[in-house]
């Protein structure tokens, strides 16, 4: 059996220093990321406004765990990658 595949989803906007970091962080990351198992999905708030309701977004970027649509784990504001690891592992092995 594979490893439970998680969705990062990056929820972010143009213009947005604090998101154009993380995503350049996540990017220099990416292969580690994908053998962990997840993938990353980038969504511009401004392109998908009905992100914000349905994630109940208060401030950007976020950064939202899920695995089988659920979400396990969300990292608000910019982090470190060890941050982002930790919540992959989190969300892969939460009940």
């Amino acid at each position: 059996m594979g490893l439970t595949q998680i969705e990062i989803r990056k929820l972010s906007k143009p213009n947005c220093r604090s998101c154009q970091v993380l995503g350049y962080a996540l990017a220099e990351e990416m292969t580690e990321l994908e053998a962990l198992g997840a993938t990353v999905v980038e969504h511009d708030i401004t392109q998908e406004p009905e992100l914000v309701d349905k994630y109940k977004i208060t401030s950007i970027p976020v950064l939202i765990f899920e695995r089988n649509s659920i979400e396990m784990a969300r990292i608000n504001g910019i982090c470190n990658i060890t941050e982002v690891f930790d919540a992959v592992k989190q969300a892969r092995e939460s009940r």
